[in-house]
């Protein structure tokens, strides 16, 4: 009885966190996208070291 419980209680927090996340994407629609800045290493040659 009690494992019943505790796994309807789980399932029902799941979808109470799903329902949370769905609604407060739809409500921020709105909301433009940020951007980050981001540094990128500048790339090196693979084969500068080998030089056999």
């Amino acid at each position: 009885m009690g494992q019943i419980f505790l796994n309807s209680a789980v399932a029902i927090l799941i979808a109470l966190a799903f329902l949370t996340t769905a609604i407060s994407a739809l409500r921020g629609r709105d909301r433009s996208p940020q951007r980050v800045p981001v540094k990128i290493p500048p790339r090196r040659h693979q084969n500068a070291g080998d030089r056999s």
